[in-house]
């Protein structure tokens, strides 16, 4: 009688770093992750090339997934998405402290020395003000 065989067929789940329903329905790397996760017919029944993406300029860290920090004398943050490139990031320049100046940009990560009648040194920080040690 038919149907003259006998099937195990199941959906494979989504590989590590990935989610969906199933390889065979689709998979999408996760947030922090780039690359892409295809279907194939021998074991594990699927390629995968999704890795961590490296934090952007003026950030720091291990990977945009383990977590990455602005750079001292920047502000902002870098958060994980799920589209190119795979990360968000707002790190920017600090404006130099009151009464003092920078060139050629006037931000801290350029440099910025204390005004004339002032005295300090200004040192990038990694959280606000984002300086330390400010013109007095």
């Amino acid at each position: 009688s038919s149907p003259f065989y006998t099937s195990s067929c199941a959906p494979v789940p989504c590989p590590a770093n990935s989610a969906g329903v199933n390889v065979p329905a689709g998979c999408a790397c996760n947030a922090g992750y780039s690359g892409a996760v295809a279907a194939m017919t021998s074991i594990p029944f699927y390629t995968s090339s999704c890795s961590t993406v490296a934090c952007p300029a003026n950030s720091a860290g291990a990977s945009v997934v383990a977590g990455c920090a602005c750079n001292a004398g920047y502000s902002g943050s870098v958060l994980a998405v799920t589209t190119s490139p795979f990360y968000t990031a707002s790190c920017a320049p600090v404006a130099c402290p009151d009464n003092s100046a920078g060139r050629p940009a006037n931000n801290v990560p350029a440099g910025c020395a204390c005004n004339a009648g002032f005295s300090g040194v200004v040192r990038g920080a990694t959280s606000s003000p984002f300086f330390t040690n400010p013109c007095s």
